[in-house]
């Protein structure tokens, strides 16, 4: 899914079947911890930062034909540490009381700050459960970019040498810091007269739509159908909402069909749309990136992508092997260059409190450093 990172744990066999897998929008500040991909549990974690501290995340799926007792149970959840949320299809089914198949576990949270609720609007024969941890979890912080894609590197080059002047006088510390901020002023002048004139916006037909009155109608009564089956089990409501579902499965795929046509209508192959047609049918036409298949040392196959890490981790340590043919005159030789302080020129600001370094909180990067004129103060005095 654009937007999100998957973390996967697929069951050993590599059938479609189990498996549990974590969803995480890219700018959520979290890191993957261990996956399990046993036959008898398959779960996915990662540890989200929030104001609460690291809080463990992870979906689980336990098959069917597994008994499981209470000491596996607190051997599992003792691994994900002091505080987490675990939700998934336990399969926990009683023949004597109803079964309890789909629900969220945690420990170390609140109360006052989880809620659950269940959702209908999915066809299938599981009860979704939407669980909202009501803290704000920490973002990552966009990179900010002066060159945007498509400016015009020459013009900015220009604009920058014509706004440079070359004979400004520095005396004091104060001096120092105010020719830094004219400079930056100037960078940004530069970067937004060389910026594309024209920001391209996605066709209509690529923004949130809305369904028409009939397939509304459709959709509020699938979810009071469902509802009113989990409620009452009866079979009767549930012929009626398989039929409400098929027909709006139909109905889905012939609005987004129209969708197709509409933004396949709205693009043009110029640059007034930034050649949406061509993006377009390139997005379509994209083949999948091939898996190669890469042999161990033992002369299996891997078949996971631990076990080709594995199988490259034994090929570099294969590969590269100390330099034993060395002099022990040379070692220390070269032990002192590596631990020695690299001499480097940077920008120095004034001791007065000025910014700690040159452009790093303007995102002044390696891209825009590459095409950044040479320039020099003079009236040092």
């Amino acid at each position: 899914m654009e937007g999100y990172v998957c973390y996967r744990a697929d069951h050993p066999t590599g059938r479609a079947r189990g498996g549990a897998v974590v969803l995480a929008k890219q700018d959520l500040a979290h890191y993957h911890l261990h996956t399990v991909t046993s036959s008898d549990t398959q779960l996915a974690a990662i540890m989200v930062e929030t104001p609460l501290g690291e809080i463990l995340v992870a979906a689980a799926y336990l098959p069917p034909n597994i008994p499981w007792n209470r000491a596996e149970f607190d051997s599992l959840f003792g691994q994900l540490g002091p505080k987490f949320i675990v939700g998934g299809d336990f399969n926990a089914k009683h023949r004597l009381t109803p079964s309890c198949i789909d629900f969220f576990i945690f420990k170390g949270i609140p109360n006052s700050v989880l809620s659950v609720r269940e959702e209908y609007d999915l066809s299938s024969d599981h009860l979704p459960l939407l669980t909202t941890i009501n803290t704000a979890a920490q973002r990552i912080p966009k990179k900010r970019r002066l060159v945007l894609p498509g400016s015009n590197i020459q013009r900015f080059k220009a604009e920058l040498n014509s706004l440079i002047n070359l004979n400004t006088q520095i005396l004091s510390v104060e001096d120092v810091d105010a020719a830094v901020q004219t400079l930056l002023d100037q960078v940004h002048a530069a970067a937004a007269n060389a910026a594309p004139a024209h920001i391209y916006s996605a066709p209509t037909s690529q923004r949130p739509r809305t369904f028409s009155p009939i397939l509304e109608g459709l959709l509020a009564l699938k979810k009071r159908l469902r509802r009113e089956y989990v409620r009452t089990q009866d079979p009767t409501i549930d012929r009626i909402y398989r039929r409400i579902a098929n027909r709006v499965r139909k109905e889905l795929i012939i609005s987004k069909r129209n969708a197709t046509d509409t933004m396949l209508e709205e693009a043009t192959a110029d640059e007034s749309s930034k050649f949406a047609l061509w993006k377009l049918s390139s997005r379509y036409k994209r083949q999948a990136a091939p898996k190669f298949p890469v042999r161990l040392p033992d002369d299996t196959w891997a078949r996971s992508p631990m076990d080709r890490a594995e199988a490259f981790a034994c090929n570099l340590e294969e590969r590269f092997k100390p330099f034993e043919t060395a002099s022990h005159g040379r070692i220390q030789r070269v032990a002192q260059i590596l631990e020695a302080p690299l001499q480097i020129p940077i920008f120095v600001s004034g001791n007065g409190g000025g910014d700690a370094s040159f452009g790093a909180d303007v995102g002044v990067g390696g891209e825009l450093l590459n095409h950044f004129l040479v320039v020099s103060f003079l009236g040092f005095g």
